[in-house]
Parts: structure tokens; sequence; C-alpha cells
């Protein structure tokens, strides 16, 4: 049976983050005798000409495309029809979190089977099964036995077969490189760390003995002990890895590809308190830096950054999100605002790295919570060495599929309640990255051209206050002519003259760093016109883009809602039992078998 595992394009330009979901089902695949191709469309970016040829000549029996964002849906979908078009035999199973959305992508882009949750064990069952049943017809006895798939029976209906046992953590599997040298290009995932501003900004960094070192990118857990109401991951629960076997692939990638320095890209970082403290004992022995990601702000102690840092850690990310206290509730952090500041002072004080990532536009967003995130940001980077304008990274909330903020969308009728509107909706959001702010759906009472303003606001009021409490100097006049007049009629001269570390930094959209605006300058020449400018600004852009009708109905709507009291405030709880206290109950066969799905974890 001829098995081909594919990825999809997920940003602009190939991430650095290792396709490990695609890694563990070809890893446990091979365990059971079979040999996939390995087909990383992400990472070679290959034109459709090439795919549809590739698929065309090597008339696969089965396709496991893994899509890890629902944003991906647009380019499954027609990689799915294109894969049945010129390889009609071929059965195709979607992966990934794109799973959430198993209903249309069986009824409206051709998907045979999805795998909800981990695939190592899931794949294992459902390749036993095609291979003993070639055909396209169903045994549904025998796919009923197949826990964590989704299909359409024989009466149409959807069936999810409920969630397959997690893996425990001494069986987590090792992602084998080599994979990646053989089927991708291996100098996506092992490359220059000094591209990243984190690594380029630690003195460590540049001791001779690292010189020539590579990054690469591991993970020390798999899950999270939280259910942040936006977040759509699909791995059930927590699990640490055992430090030996990280310990071991810390050693291989050394040996094997001259790494010294690592990524630690875990979805929750450090919760398991037993298994950090052993984790920063045993990297002070293997003399790599590193940052890690996911960290919850209430597993950090000042002793707890301290060991980090002994340990070669230059830099600790942390999902903040919001300076409210309300919207933490929504957002169900399980974390308090102290928890928040305590974790950004110690951080500093501990010498390391972070960028404040935050999230706006939840429901329950207001003018007020907005200004508690700007408080917050202020008192949390005045210390810094350098413009908080570099150290945040502020997008705008984006419902996807499997998470209470999607339910929430469909609850309201904001992206509509039928499968076509759904799917009209994932073809919105497809191909972006979180920063583009044109595609949000604006779940707040404010209008839709104030909540744009809200962004610009952050980074210029926190900007201001960062000038004025370090009592910085007003900027060259050379910088205004930099960035008014060189940046827009010789781009160019003006890119050469650029950062070109923190350039880097936002490849692939990881980040989003708001340098579009001099901020520096408004707000050292004229802050109290500062909120005119952001708002000229914004027009000038919005008018731009749209066709003049909308941009017409959005000055009216701004219009309407500045002239009418504003609304009664809402109850602030977990978006997730505001959802669960308004959901209708499912009728149909296929409604119940999605309920669960949309529920997500």
């Amino acid at each position: 049976m001829k098995i081909v595992i594919c990825t999809t394009p997920i940003r602009p330009v190939p991430t650095d983050y290792p396709p490990f979901g695609s890694l563990a089902v070809i890893q446990s695949l091979r365990k059971e005798g079979w040999d996939p191709y390995f087909y990383d469309i992400d990472g070679l970016r290959p034109d459709f000409a090439e795919v549809e040829r590739f698929f065309a000549d090597y008339q696969p029996d089965v396709v496991g495309i893994s899509a890890v964002v629902s944003t991906a849906y647009a380019y499954t979908k027609k990689l799915a029809g294109m894969i049945h078009r010129v390889a009609p035999g071929a059965r195709v199973i979607i992966g990934g979190n794109l799973a959430a959305s198993a209903e249309i992508l069986h009824r409206l882009a051709g998907i045979d089977y999805c795998v909800v949750g981990e695939g190592e064990i899931v794949s294992r069952n459902l390749m036993k099964y095609l291979k003993a049943h070639p055909g396209k017809e169903k045994d549904e006895a025998a796919l009923l036995s197949i826990p964590g798939i989704t299909y359409l029976d024989a009466a149409g209906e959807m069936v999810f077969t409920g969630f397959e046992a997690p893996i425990p953590a001494g069986e987590l599997f090792e992602p084998d490189y080599s994979i990646l040298e053989k089927y991708s290009r291996i100098g996506n995932f092992v490359n220059d760390p000094m591209s990243r501003p984190d690594f380029a900004a630690d003195p460590r960094s540049r001791e001779p003995h690292r010189k020539g070192k590579k990054m690469a990118t591991l993970i020390t857990t798999k899950g999270c002990v939280a259910r942040c109401t936006f977040c759509h991951r699909w791995d059930k629960g927590f699990r640490a890895f055992d430090i030996p076997n990280f310990i071991k692939m810390v050693r291989y990638l050394k040996e094997n590809y001259n790494v010294g320095f690592l990524q630690l890209s875990d979805e929750n970082f450090g919760s398991d308190r037993r298994q950090l403290l052993e984790f920063t004992e045993a990297m002070k022995k293997e003399d790599v830096l590193y940052h890690v990601g996911g960290v919850r702000v209430k597993s950090v102690t000042p002793d707890i950054l301290r060991r980090l840092k002994e340990s070669g850690c230059v830099a600790v990310y942390y999902g903040m999100e919001t300076g409210s206290p309300e919207i933490l509730e929504m957002m169900e952090k399980k974390a308090a605002l102290s928890d928040n500041l305590n974790a950004a002072r110690w951080t500093k004080d501990a010498g390391l790295y972070t960028i404040y990532q935050l999230v706006l536009g939840m429901p329950g967003e207001t003018v007020k919570t907005i200004g508690d995130t700007i408080d917050f940001l202020k008192k949390s980077t005045e210390y810094l060495e350098e413009s908080p304008i570099n150290r945040m990274s502020i997008n705008y909330i984006q419902a996807l599929p499997g998470t209470p903020v999607y339910e929430y969308a469909r609850l309201k009728g904001l992206i509509g309640k039928s499968l076509l509107d759904e799917e009209r909706y994932l073809l919105t959001i497809s191909d972006i990255n979180a920063g583009d702010e044109t595609k949000f759906v604006n779940f707040t009472n404010a209008d839709y051209l104030t909540v744009q303003t809200w962004r610009r606001r952050i980074v210029l009021d926190v900007t201001h206050h960062y000038r004025k409490a370090n009592n910085l100097p007003r900027p060259p006049l050379r910088e205004l002519f930099r960035e008014s007049v060189l940046r827009r009629f010789w781009p160019k001269r003006y890119a050469a003259g650029a950062s070109d570390v923190r350039n880097e930094y936002t490849k692939g959209g990881y980040f989003n760093l708001q340098r579009t605006l001099n901020y520096h300058i408004i707000s050292a020449y004229c802050y109290p016109l500062g909120g005119l400018i952001s708002w000229a600004w914004l027009l000038k852009k919005e008018r731009a883009r749209m066709p003049w009708r909308d941009f017409a109905g959005h000055l009216a709507e701004t219009l309407w809602n500045k002239l009418t009291p504003p609304p009664p405030p809402i109850d602030y709880k977990s978006l997730r039992k505001i959802v669960q206290e308004c959901q209708p109950k499912p009728l149909t066969p296929s409604e119940k078998a999605m309920a669960a799905l949309r529920d997500g974890r």
C-alpha cells in the first residue's frame, strides 16, 4: 500500500518549526512495517502544478494531509479535489486541528476520513483497516472499532468514534530529523540562531566555542494544563517528556547537525515542576543556549527563572494575552493580572528576554479593558533597555473551529450557522497570518473602526510612556525623513539601513511587532495629536482596501456608536460557560457527532 503523508503551507514563508505531527505519524507507521513517502509541501513550497504532477505520477493508495491550523482550509480543499481527480483510487485523510471542521471537510471538501487528536495510534489502526478494505466501500462495523476518526456513514450522517486514549509520556516520539533531511529542506529547521534578537542580545551567544553553531527545535511536553477559550488544540491533558530521553535528542542534534542553540516550542513549558528542575540540572551539562515558549505566568518564580538562566536559557515567552482581569476571566487563563506583572518583572530581573504577546477583541473587550492593558504594558515595559515597540506582539482574536470563541461567533450569527456559511468563513481566513487585522470577527460592542484603532493606541501610549519614564531625548529629524520619505519613495535604500535581526524575527508571522508607523516620532514631536494621526492613517488605509459603500457603512456605524448610549456591561465569566448556557442541543446524528469536536479538548 502506497502511503503519502503531506503538509500544507501555513504561513507566507516556510516555518522553522518542524512538522512534528507528520514525523510522529511517519515514525509510528514505520514501526508497523509501512514506509510512507513524506511530501513536505510547506517546507519545499512547490507550485500547485508540480504538486499535481507528483500525485498523478505517484498514484498513492492513501494520502494523509497534515493540516495543523484551520487557516489551511482553502489549500486543503483544493489539494483533496486535485488528488481525487488525478489519483481516483486514493483515500484522503486529514489530521491536525482542521479536523475540528470534520463535517465540512467530509461534505464540502471531499475528505474520506478525519483523524481527531494524536495520530500515532489512530493512523496505524486506520491503515490496517484500509489495507484490509482496498475499495472505497466502508465496513462500518470495523470503522466503529477505531477510536479517533470521523467519516460519513451509508446514510450520509457523520460519525465520530470517540477519542483515542492519550499516549503515555514514556512513549512519546523522538523526532527523527533524518526524515527532514531526506524529504524536505533541512536548512529550514537547522539554521542560524543569530537571526533571532533573543540569541543575538545574549553575550553568551558570542562566546568563541559557539561560533558557527546551528539552531534546531525540540519540545519537552505535550498538551497543556489550561483550556484557553481561543486556543484550538487537540491534545487532551498534559504530559512531560522523560528528561534522559530529551537529553538524548539534544545530543543527537549536537552530534549530527552541529546544533548549539535550541528553540523549545512547547504549548506548555514548565508546568511540571519536578521535570522542570530535572531539566535545568541536565541542561547545565550540555552547554547549549536555548529559549522556551508556551510558559504559563503562574509557572515561574524568581528562583525558577534564575535556574533557567544558569542552565543556558536566554528568553522566556508567555501567553499573557491581556492586562484586563475581566478579559483574563473570559479567556479562562486561570491566571491573575498580578501573575502577569510578576512574570514580566521577574523575567527582566533574571536577565532573560521576552516579548509581550497580546490578543485583542475578545467578547467583552471595551475601551476600559484596553486601558487596563495599556496600564499593564506601561508597568511591564518602562524598565526595559530598549523601546517596548520592539517587544509588543499584538494580534486581534481569530475565531478558530473547536474553540468557545468560534462557537460564540456561530451563536451570535457572526459567521453564519449553516455549513456553507462556515465554509465561507474558513475560506475567508485561509492563508492569512494572525496579524492580519482585516479578517477578524468583531465580537465587541464597539464599532469596527474604533476596534481597529486599539492596537495603534496601545503601541503609541506605551511608547510615549517609555520615553517619558526614561527621559529620552527627541530622536533626530533624520529619522523622520527615513520613516516618512525614504521608506515610501526609496524602499530599497530604507531596507538597507533597517535592523536585519528584527526583520528576520518576524519572518513566518509568529510575532506581530508593530513598526508600520514611527511611534517614536509621533510620541516625541506630536503626542497630543497622536489619536488624530492614528485615526487619519487608519481611515486612509481602510478606504484604500475596501469599496466606498463598505467604508461609508463603517463610518456611519462609528458616528452612530458615538451618539448612542453605551450598551449594558457584559457578564464577565468564562466564555466556555457562556456558550454552554446558550448552545442548542444537537438534534441530528451528524450534529451529535460534531458536538464533541465543537467542544474542543
